[in-house]
């Protein structure tokens, strides 16, 4: 989960998610890391910022299962400013948007 580290990811952060994942889970992120890449991109491009993004991969590492297509659907269909507002404020609201 190095590649993590170039996203602001510090390795106490990738610690902790080892950490609170099973070894199923983190095979994925490791076999997906393409996918994984993708959305962390799609993430800061729209502006979550990095704390939120850390937060949404520690509490949320289900999103990242997803592609960048999916999540820009999903997300198109709202008002992307609130989106990005919440998500910076409280990574959970991300559970209100229908997937």
């Amino acid at each position: 989960m190095d590649f993590l580290l170039t996203y602001g990811f510090d390795q106490d952060t990738i610690d902790e998610v080892n950490k609170n994942n099973d070894a199923a889970i983190l095979y994925n992120v490791e076999l997906n890391k393409k996918n994984v890449v993708d959305v962390l991109d799609y993430l800061k491009e729209i502006g979550v910022n990095d704390n939120a993004v850390k937060d949404l991969f520690l509490h949320q590492i289900g999103m990242f299962f997803r592609t960048k297509e999916e999540i820009k659907t999903v997300f198109d269909e709202y008002e992307m400013d609130s989106i990005i507002k919440s998500l910076n404020y409280d990574v959970n609201t991300v559970d209100l948007i229908e997937f």
